[in-house]
């Protein structure tokens, strides 16, 4: 049911269409800017609905002029609609977000769970173009940098602290993703269908994969590109697409600089298109299209060096190396992601999607084929989970689902869409009908993307500031983490040194985004650099609280075989000590960290080769 009308572009020269396209981008960063300044300057209570009654009747207007816009050749065709469209999809991505996190700075989620380390990330390269770790003290960066590489830099380039500017950058990245939808779909389908596909994948973003934006700005285009490389590596006999075969490479590359799960499920992809049989075709023609998807790997592994080298050489070099970043494994990776059985508006559209693709496997092979290898490619990753189990590790799985959410959310609109079309040969006032359901479900799944009173909404709301503020305006003295300034203020005066130049033992999350300090151990093994040598550090975390007095602990800490911290801070004790917390991993346990303590004494830094103060909660203990 999946139509095959894959029309290309409308006829205009390349540089005119890069031309608008560009103009697209530029127009969708400018509505995301302007609509966030405004919106800065919104005095809304925390909890209102009053922002969530704005955002929705806003939306209402968004999606009826876009659907408008798609249900028209001659008006999606336009020069105006492909710089305007970007601009709109940036305006609805925008205002919900905008509006929900308006008085706040923090992003969804706050600085809790995984947020700590994003923004810990952007923390360190507003403070270094180097592509060093977030964290560790002469390692090279392991996290994909290149999206946190470049919003550090124009933090730095803004005068904004990193942890500010991680809002903004994400909710930029989410419209700039809807933009790259827009144009890549519109290589794939007629432009008054790629609006809708467009508008459908700003909408599934907005829902699935908010709280992650640099993952969705691969995962957005992810469908349309895996289309236009199905085809070029394919290309037995309709003549070579050297041009799709480049833009795959770079998509792969960049998948690569970004967010590594997605390279290695987008290099499988490709591969698979070289090997899936074609009825009719024999089997000496895998032999050229191995050749061609070898091509795509190849620019994405050359891509990707700009990011891994560096540390690609330390391990060459023979460094120990391991990670724990597979093992975990929640329950929406053990449970198959299933979306077209979900009672939603999106849920329908993905079942709609799942009939159009398995109708039109044989007689609309050209998107139905790589757009049900690309779903059937996601189950297959949930189900290696179980064999990866058996050697301590996870598929991440999870990480995946919205990739089957959005390939059968845009197969379904392609469908209804065709569904449409014939239909409408008999009976010509269906077309206003499908239009204002088409309206209709896109605005019901954009209201229920994110609800004002889900967790990641609260918590961005309640997580103290660096200056130990919550978002709104009061100060709780009783949580550690609202202790930053003081803390701050302690260690720079005893040191008189860049955060850059010390490394710290203990402390707060804001502390480590306030600032970008070199912790000796990262929060958590699964965030942690494999060169970093973990459960090593942990042990020589413990050797250190060990010590008989101050003198032995110096002559340890001058003895690790890591650069030591000259700060620790520390959580204070009753009997005057300090603590530290440890995190051990447990896989497959859930959860799968285990939390122990590392005590030290005060006895260890009763000694002139130690400025003790008392902060709030905290022991600070600087080497002099």
């Amino acid at each position: 049911m999946i139509p095959i009308d894959v029309a290309e572009p409308a006829p205009r020269t390349a540089v005119r269409s890069v031309i608008l396209h560009a103009g697209g981008l530029v127009a969708a960063g400018a509505t995301c800017v302007v609509l966030l300044a405004l919106l800065g300057r919104l005095r809304l209570p925390f909890p209102t609905y009053a922002g969530v009654a704005v955002a929705a009747t806003a939306s209402a207007v968004l999606v009826a002029v876009l659907v408008w816009l798609g249900s028209a050749e001659r008006r999606a065709r336009s020069a105006v609609a492909t710089v305007g469209v970007p601009a709109l999809l940036a305006a609805l991505v925008t205002l919900w977000l905008g509006l929900l996190l308006q008085g706040t700075r923090w992003y969804l989620g706050g600085i809790s769970i995984d947020q700590s380390f994003r923004t810990q990330i952007l923390t360190r390269f507003a403070s270094t173009p180097a592509l060093v770790d977030m964290n560790y003290v002469d390692l090279p960066s392991y996290y994909p940098a290149a999206w946190f590489w470049l919003g550090g830099r124009l933090a730095d380039l803004g005068g904004i602290p990193g942890w500010a500017f991680y809002k903004p950058w994400s909710i930029l990245t989410l419209c700039v993703a809807a933009w790259a939808a827009s144009v890549a779909w519109r290589l794939v389908v007629s432009p008054a269908r790629a609006v809708l596909v467009a508008l459908a994948t700003a909408v599934v973003g907005l829902g699935v994969s908010a709280a992650e934006p640099y993952a969705w700005l691969l995962v957005a285009p992810m469908p349309a590109v895996a289309i236009l490389v199905w085809r070029a590596v394919r290309a037995d006999d309709a003549g070579h697409r050297p041009a799709a075969l480049a833009g795959g490479g770079v998509f792969l590359g960049v998948a690569a600089m970004t967010y590594s799960l997605h390279a290695g499920f987008f290099g499988v992809f490709v591969v698979l298109a070289a090997v899936v049989p074609t009825r009719g075709r024999r089997i000496a023609t895998m032999v050229p299209r191995l050749a061609r998807a070898g091509l795509v790997v190849l620019i994405g592994l050359a891509l990707a060096l700009v990011v891994w080298a560096p540390y690609v050489l330390a391990v060459l070099s023979g460094d120990p190396t391991r990670s724990y970043a597979q093992r975990y494994l929640p329950s929406d990776g053990a449970f198959w992601s299933l979306p077209m059985l979900q009672p939603t508006p999106l849920g329908a559209l993905c079942l709609v999607g799942l009939i159009g693709i398995v109708l039109g496997w044989t007689t609309r092979a050209r998107l139905a084929r790589p757009l049900g290898v690309l779903a059937l490619l996601v189950l297959a990753w949930f189900a290696l989970t179980v064999p990866l189990l058996l050697v301590g590790q996870t598929s991440l799985a999870f990480r995946l689902a919205p990739v089957i959410e959005l390939v059968l959310v845009c197969a379904g609109v392609l469908t209804a869409i065709d569904l449409a079309l014939r239909v409408r040969d008999h009976r010509p006032e269906v077309r206003a009908a499908g239009g204002v359901l088409a309206a209709l479900v896109l605005f019901a799944a954009a209201q229920g993307a994110i609800s004002p009173d889900s967790g990641p909404v609260a918590e961005a709301y309640v997580d103290p500031y660096p200056t130990g503020a919550t978002p709104t305006g009061g100060v709780d003295r009783s949580r550690i983490d609202a202790w930053t300034p003081e803390l701050l203020a302690a260690v720079h005066a005893a040191t008189a040194t860049p955060a850059t130049d010390l490394v710290t033992l203990g402390g707060p999350t804001q502390f480590y985004v306030a600032e970008p300090f070199h912790g000796f151990q990262q929060s958590t093994p699964h965030y942690a650099n494999p060169l970093a040598q973990y459960e090593d550090r942990n042990e020589e975390i413990r050797s250190w609280a060990g010590a008989a007095d101050a003198a032995e602990l110096v002559r340890r800490l001058d003895a690790s075989p890591w650069p030591a911290p000259r700060v620790f801070v520390l959580l204070r004790q009753p009997d005057g000590s300090g603590t530290t917390r440890l995190v051990e991993d447990v896989f497959p346990a859930t959860p799968n960290v285990a939390f122990t303590t590392a005590s030290f004494p005060a006895r260890l830094f009763a000694s002139p080769a130690f400025t003790v103060r008392d902060v709030g909660p905290y022991l600070v203990a600087v080497r002099r």
